[in-house]
């Protein structure tokens, strides 16, 4: 996957921390339903860490939320005009 590569290349450059989680199933996200759409889409899933999803009292933690848009910005910053983000070439 090229495009979590370039994540997962960005994020070391820039020592910021992440961990990595395989899923064998679909992740409950609208990520699985565009990935395959349309002969498919390049996509990763950033997760941010939580506890108490959907309710009233759900809590993060500072840093991992600044982590996680530090991620994000300078992952698309890589990004350049006409990227191929192509499976098989």
């Amino acid at each position: 996957n090229n495009l979590l590569e370039l994540i997962i290349t960005t994020a070391e450059k820039n020592k910021i921390p992440f961990q990595r989680m395989a899923a064998s199933r679909a992740t409950g996200t609208d990520t699985d339903a565009f990935a395959y759409s349309t002969g498919g889409v390049a996509s990763s899933l950033i997760s941010l860490a939580l506890r108490y999803m959907h309710t009233t009292v759900e809590t993060v933690h500072k840093n991992d939320v600044e982590g996680v848009i530090r991620l994000i910005y300078e992952s698309l910053q890589k990004i350049k005009n006409n990227h191929d983000f192509r499976y098989l070439k």
